[in-house]
């Protein structure tokens, strides 16, 4: 019973919470050494087929020299199929204790390896007690504690029965420990493994996820370009009406006149000549189309007036003829670094939706107006368009550029315009755009209507 108290007293329960494995052994290894007064000692751990050395200490060597044994040792396996070779193979097998009072007077084993560490490192192996680690529950032989050189009073001493029973008693505190270590590692590496599976899938999700996303933006962009293109084709019949209606009056003159041989020849050239200057008026302005739905690749600075006339431009024939008058306040000398054609097509969605406000809300037609002004501010250019269509309701003003919201349901309305002003605008031109209901003066009037800026920083 004394045996077991003074083992209770000094050998560290807290061995049970230790989480590192290295730390583990080490701290097993150190501790029965003090009990039994060993000078050094090893620990074997089992690995199915072999034993593999774990952990190797010596009081009487330098630090540098233990470091270097254990690096010449660190990948030592012992197979438990040559017991008759290895003491600590034998004292596994076996479950056995083995003690050697003398390793060079012992008949049983050759000790070539213990001899030739003595001989490396100057050092002299005496006596040896092995013992197998074993869990005193589940009769388990997890691996082997191997000391040297017991020391009373500075003095080489054998390894006797007390130090047998103490090691044996020993040997099932270590059990415990390393069995419940191992469990632990066991139980990481399974929730490491069912993490790195989690993180794997969640992977794949995201990156589902992102195709997903991509597609949809992909769909909602061309959604956006054929919406646009169907009022482009609006635009372009309002743009060519006129001139159309030049060429056809042009080209009847010219008909009834020779039906009549009134074919005077000057006039005749000036109507031919009318007839060139309109087809070529309606040429360019194909060409102007055209190169608005140029799908622009690179970043380039532009003039931003020249940028906001050039959607007015394209837009200026519908808006006439619904009587909307365009006052425009722009300040020609600011030049900006990004994509040209993409911040036309948001800021002519932002006129066509006011264009849409307008004819909705005012049936006086001589009083419809979109104000645009262009300024810059200290880091930013920062453009203001606005009408007189009354303004957005305030339940629905925070969701006018959410995706596919739209009050023209009726009227065919998909919601797409303003959504994608605000990505290109944010995300393609790193600027920001906000609304707001405003009220102000125009001609001695007052009027409300909703107010848009956009915000393009200097790059």
């Amino acid at each position: 019973m004394d045996e077991i108290d003074d083992l209770c007293h000094i050998y560290d329960v807290n061995l049970f919470d230790v989480n590192d494995f290295d730390i583990l052994l080490h701290e097993i290894l150190n501790q029965t050494r003090s009990i039994l007064n060993a000078e050094a000692g090893s620990i074997y751990i089992n690995e199915g087929d072999s034993l593999s050395f774990n952990i190797f200490q010596n009081d009487a060597m330098s630090y540098e020299n233990v470091y270097r044994q254990f690096y010449s040792l660190k990948d030592l396996k012992l197979p438990l199929s040559e017991q008759e070779k290895y003491l600590a193979v034998q004292s596994f097998t076996n479950k056995k204790i083995i003690i050697v009072d003398d390793v060079y007077e012992a008949k049983e084993y050759d000790f070539l390896g213990v001899k030739e560490f003595d001989k490396k490192f100057d050092y002299r192996t005496h006596s040896i007690i092995t013992a197998p680690i074993i869990h005193p529950l589940e009769n388990i032989t997890l691996g082997v504690i191997q000391l040297l050189n017991k020391k009373e009073d500075e003095k080489q001493v054998s390894f006797n029965d007390k130090d047998k029973k103490m090691l044996s008693m020993i040997s099932s505190f270590v059990g415990l420990s390393i069995y419940k270590a191992q469990n632990d590692i066991e139980k990481l590496k399974q929730l490491n493994q069912e993490l790195e599976e989690s993180n794997a899938k969640l992977q794949e999700r995201v990156e589902e996820e992102v195709k997903q996303s991509q597609k949809k933006s992909s769909i909602i962009y061309h959604q956006s370009k054929l919406v646009s293109m169907g009022e482009m084709i609006g635009n372009i019949a309002h743009q060519w009406r006129q001139p159309l209606s030049a060429i056809s009056t042009a080209a009847s003159g010219l008909s009834f006149n020779i039906e009549l041989g009134n074919d005077n020849k000057d006039d005749t050239i000036k109507s031919l000549d009318k007839i060139v200057k309109t087809t070529q008026h309606l040429s360019q302005t194909i060409d102007d189309f055209r190169n608005f739905y140029k799908v622009d690749k690179n970043v380039k600075r532009f003039n931003l007036a020249k940028n906001i006339l050039s959607s007015l431009g394209i837009t200026e024939a519908t808006l006439s003829e619904n009587y909307i008058q365009l006052n425009c306040n722009l300040d020609d000398n600011i030049y900006i670094y990004g994509f040209d054609n993409e911040l036309k097509q948001a800021i002519l969605n932002i006129i066509q939706n006011a264009k849409d406000a307008l004819i909705e809300s005012i049936i006086s037609e001589e009083e419809r107006v979109i104000i645009i002004d262009l300024n810059q501010e200290k880091d930013f250019a920062l453009i203001k368009i606005k009408d007189n269509a009354g303004g957005i309701d305030k339940s629905i003003i925070s969701k006018v550029f959410d995706q596919n919201f739209t009050t023209k349901e009726k009227s065919g309305g998909t919601g797409i315009g303003l959504y994608m002003s605000k990505q290109i605008i944010e995300k393609h031109m790193l600027g920001s755009i906000e609304v707001f209901n405003d009220t102000f003066k125009y001609k001695n009037k007052t009027y409300t209507g909703a107010l848009f800026t956009i915000k393009i920083y200097d790059k």
